[in-house]
């Protein structure tokens, strides 16, 4: 006898495959989603629109487990960082950030990261594996059950770097999708890179409207490479191009992440730099202050440093935004996630 699978690691095409093997129609493929992702039910004997006889057989063959919650910190702001644990039991982390009607969960898409970005407390984890399609919608279903809100808004700016782990990040964002699971909008999925070229390439021919935000950093090659060490491998003159085929393909303006490191990337220098690279792409910055990451050599930009850095760029033809720093006190805030554990 085959040995039994986790129901939940099937996705819709996985799912269609499996009943029609059994020459079931479609339509339970919608009944079994949204009983696993909407209503959160773990028990199978409770899918009570599905025949007894289906439900005899899927339990022969899956079990249904999930992940577990370890810690949940409550920010001031009413942003919570939520640490669970996986079925292998390494950890992961994830940041409910509420903001009026806009609920966003902030997810990650890998435990650990290999690309070591300077100011991310995650790259000094190091790479410890890709998350799967349903863990990451695990992080998503247990907020939304914890807060008891509708998630309105995902993004994948959490531990990892999503296009290092495309086809599961894809997978999750077409179960967030799905009408008959977490009904979130394309168009409220954001997927977001250090500069991955091949991804970006591959997102641009995807037939959903998921939006693309590229963590750009500096517009001057050797400062990037300093700061994030893939922009190596993938420098800014392929990047635009890539950039600008999403564009081109999509019709979708690109949000530009850009952490503001004081004396570092906020002279008149980066500043036409940043112009320059922008020039014709259709975007949006997000201006970030950085925010402070043990062992990282930079310190937090004052005040006043954010509102002269800030004044400079919406000069800019395109729209600048200025991220408030939520869950900072939970070391919630960009580029602050890092399960660190503790020395027996």
């Amino acid at each position: 006898m085959p040995e039994s699978k986790n129901l939940l690691s099937l996705d819709r095409r996985a799912l269609k495959e499996y009943l029609r093997q059994l020459n079931e129609k479609d339509f339970r493929v919608d009944q079994i989603l949204n009983w696993l992702w909407d209503k959160s039910e773990n028990n199978i004997e409770n899918f009570s629109n599905i025949p007894k006889s289906l439900r005899n057989l899927l339990k022969e063959e899956f079990y249904i487990e999930r992940i577990k919650l370890e810690t949940a910190q409550h920010s001031a702001d009413g942003s919570i960082k939520f640490l669970f644990s996986l079925l292998d039991g390494e950890k992961v982390e994830s940041v409910y950030i509420p903001d009026g009607e806009r609920k966003t969960v902030c997810v990650s898409s890998q435990v650990g990261c290999a690309l070591g970005c300077l100011f991310c407390a995650t790259g000094k984890l190091g790479f410890k594996r890709n998350l799967k399609f349903y863990e990451i919608a695990e992080l998503v279903r247990f907020i939304r059950d914890y807060v008891k809100e509708r998630i309105t808004n995902v993004v994948f700016m959490g531990m990892g770097e999503p296009f290092l782990n495309y086809d599961e990040v894809i997978r999750a964002s077409r179960l967030f999708n799905d009408n008959h699971t977490f009904k979130i909008g394309a168009r409220k999925i954001t997927l977001s890179t250090s500069g991955i070229i091949p991804g970006i390439y591959r997102l641009a021919e995807e037939k959903e409207q998921f939006k693309l935000a590229v963590s750009l950093n500096s517009a001057i090659q050797s400062k990037r490479e300093y700061l994030m060490p893939i922009a190596k491998k993938y420098n800014l003159t392929d990047l635009r191009k890539a950039i600008m085929y999403y564009f081109t393909r999509k019709r979708r303006w690109v949000t530009f992440e850009y952490i503001q490191i004081p004396r570092l990337n906020d002279g008149d220098e980066d500043i036409k730099a940043l112009e320059a690279f922008i020039e014709d792409i259709p975007c949006k910055i997000n201006l970030i202050p950085y925010n402070p990451v043990p062992g990282a050599p930079f310190r937090a930009p004052t005040e006043d440093e954010i509102k002269k850095f800030h004044s400079k760029l919406l000069k800019f033809k395109y729209t600048v935004t200025l991220r408030k720093s939520r869950g900072r006190d939970i070391k919630g805030a960009c580029g602050q996630l890092a399960y660190l554990k503790s020395k027996e």
